[in-house]
C-alpha cells in the first residue's frame, strides 16, 4: 500500500489526535469554548454549526410548529405543517448565492411519511437538500416547490421556499460535515457532565439548603460559569425555582449549565425558573448525556435555555416553547396527524465555557462566605467536601460576597461518556511529557511512511488506481 506524503502526515495527525482523545486522565478541553458554535462563534463560515439555532444529527419530524431561526438536520425529514427562518434566517450565505440558506437538509425529504403536508422556508431565505432524486424543484414565480418528482406547483406534500431560488442552488452543496460536528458536541456534552457542581439550591425562604423533594426552590448564581446537577428524582420534585433574593441570575455576569444526571428514556418535567425571558436564556443550558428520548409532554411549560442533547432524541409534544438552540441526534415537534410541538426561539447559549473545578464548593452561609476552590497542586479530585446538587449550600448568593473561579487553575474530570456506570475522575496522569511523545511519536511515523515511499517509488498499478 502507497502512501502519499500527505497522506502520511494526516495518519500520524490522526494517530496522535486519536491517542490524545482516548487516554485517560483529566483534560481542560472546556476552557474558551463556545458548546453551540464549538470552533469561531462569530464566523458563520468558519465554525462547523454556521450559526444554525437547531442541529440534529440524524431524521427530524417537523410537523407542527416552527424554529425561529435557521435549521440544519443531518438525514431526512418529514412534515405536516410546518414553518423554518421566520423571524432569524441567519447570515449563512453560500458561495454563488445572494441570499442566506436558513433550512439545509442532509439527506432526502421524506415525502411518503408527510402526506399532504407543507414546510415553508420564510424570510426569503434559501434551502439546501443533499438527496433530490425522489423530487422536481420547481422554480416558479416568487416560491419555489421542491416536491415528489413528476409533481406540480399544487402537488403536496411540498417543501415551498418562499422566494426565487435556481434549481441547481437547492440541489448544491450546504457545507455541513455533520458527522464531524456531532462528535465534537458529545465530548464537549461528555466534558460538561464531569463538572462538579459549583452551586446548589436552597429551600424557598434562601435559608436553608434545598431536602430534594420540597416543589419549590430557590437559586443564586456567582459571578462567571455555575454548574448545577439535577437526577430525576429531584428534577421530578421541583415545580419552582425562584431567585435568591440579591443573588445573581442567569446574564451576562453569571452563566449556568443544569447537568440532568438520566440515563434512557426521560420524560422531563420542566421546571417553572427565575430566568424567564430571551436574554436571560442565552446565558442557560441544559446538559443531558442520556442516548435515549426525552419527551416534553403536551402539559410542559416553556424550557428556557439551550437544550443540548447530542446523544438523544428530543420528542416534543408540547405547544410551549424552546427559548434556546436544540441540539440532538433526532427530532419529533409535534404529532403526525394533530398536536403542535411548540416553537423554538433564537436565544442560543452565549457563553464561552471554563475549565471546571474538581471540588464544588461547601458554602452555607449565602452573604457571608466564599467558595471553596482546589489548588492547581492537588492531585485528589474528590473529597469529603464534595457533595451533589442539594444536600449543602449554595455556592453563592450575592454579587458583593463571593468570588468567580480562576479558569485554567484546575483540570476537570475525565469525560463521562453517555450512559457509562461508573465515571472516570482524577487529576491529570498525563503531562506535557506525554504529550510530547505522541507528537514525536506521530511525527516519526509519518516521515518513516514517507521515506519508506520515496525508496521504493511509485507503483504502476497504484498509479493507475489513483487516475
Amino acid at each position: 500500500m502507497q502512501i502519499s506524503r500527505s497522506g502520511a502526515v494526516g495518519l500520524a495527525v490522526a494517530v496522535a489526535v486519536l491517542a490524545i482523545g482516548w487516554a485517560p486522565g483529566a483534560q481542560p478541553r472546556l476552557a474558551a469554548v463556545n458548546p453551540v458554535r464549538p470552533v469561531a462563534p462569530d464566523d458563520v463560515h468558519a465554525d462547523p454549526s454556521h450559526g444554525f439555532l437547531v442541529l440534529v444529527e440524524g431524521d427530524a419530524a417537523l410537523y407542527e410548529n416552527e424554529t425561529e431561526g435557521p435549521m440544519a438536520i443531518g438525514g431526512d425529514v418529514r412534515f405536516r405543517l410546518y414553518n423554518a427562518g421566520p423571524n432569524n434566517p441567519g447570515t449563512y450565505t453560500l458561495p454563488g448565492d445572494d441570499r442566506p440558506t436558513s433550512f439545509v437538509v442532509g439527506g432526502g425529504l421524506d415525502f411518503d411519511r408527510s402526506g399532504t403536508g407543507t414546510l415553508s422556508v420564510l424570510n426569503q431565505s434559501y434551502a439546501k437538500v443533499g438527496e433530490l432524486g425522489n423530487a422536481t424543484v420547481l422554480p416558479s414565480g416568487g416560491v419555489t416547490f421542491v416536491v415528489p418528482t413528476g409533481g406540480d406547483v399544487n402537488t403536496r406534500p411540498a417543501l415551498a421556499v418562499q422566494t426565487s431560488q435556481p434549481a441547481e442552488s437547492v440541489g448544491g452543496p450546504s457545507g455541513f460535515d455533520f458527522a464531524s460536528l456531532f462528535a465534537l458536541y458529545r465530548q464537549i456534552n461528555a466534558d460538561m457532565s464531569a463538572c462538579a457542581s459549583t452551586v446548589t439550591l436552597r429551600d424557598q425562604n434562601g435559608g436553608e439548603p434545598w431536602n430534594g423533594t420540597d416543589p419549590v426552590a430557590t437559586i443564586g448564581l456567582r459571578p462567571g460559569q455555575n454548574v448545577l446537577t439535577l437526577d430525576a428524582a429531584r428534577m421530578a420534585a421541583l415545580d419552582t425555582v425562584n431567585p435568591l433574593a440579591g443573588a445573581l441570575q442567569p446574564g451576562d455576569e453569571a452563566w449556568l449549565i443544569v447537568n440532568v444526571d438520566v440515563t434512557g428514556d426521560y420524560t422531563w418535567p420542566v421546571p417553572n425558573v427565575s430566568w424567564q425571558g430571551t436574554d436571560p436564556s442565552r446565558h442557560v443550558l441544559w446538559n443531558f448525556t442520556t442516548s435515549g428520548t426525552i419527551t416534553l409532554p403536551p402539559d410542559s411549560g416553556t424550557v428556557w435555555g439551550t437544550v443540548y442533547a447530542p446523544n438523544a432524541t428530543l420528542v416534543d409534544d408540547s405547544a410551549a416553547n424552546v427559548e434556546g438552540a436544540v441540539i440532538v441526534k433526532s427530532l419529533v415537534q409535534g404529532g403526525a396527524t394533530s398536536g403542535s410541538g411548540g416553537e423554538i426561539h433564537s436565544a442560543p447559549f452565549a457563553d464561552v465555557l471554563t475549565d471546571c473545578a474538581t471540588t464544588p464548593t461547601t458554602t452555607t452561609e449565602p452573604t457571608t462566605t466564599e467558595p471553596t476552590t482546589t489548588e492547581p497542586t492537588t492531585t485528589e479530585p474528590t473529597t469529603t467536601t464534595t457533595t451533589t446538587a442539594g444536600t449543602t449550600g449554595p455556592t453563592a448568593t450575592g454579587p458583593t460576597t463571593t468570588a468567580a473561579p480562576t479558569p485554567g487553575t484546575t483540570s476537570h474530570p475525565a469525560a463521562v461518556h453517555p450512559d457509562d456506570d461508573l465515571a472516570v475522575t482524577g487529576a491529570p496522569v498525563r503531562g506535557l511529557s506525554a504529550l510530547g511523545g505522541l507528537l514525536l511519536l506521530s511525527g516519526a511515523t509519518a516521515l518513516a511512511l514517507t521515506r519508506l515511499r520515496d525508496r521504493r517509488g511509485p507503483r504502476r498499478h497504484d498509479l493507475r488506481q489513483t487516475e
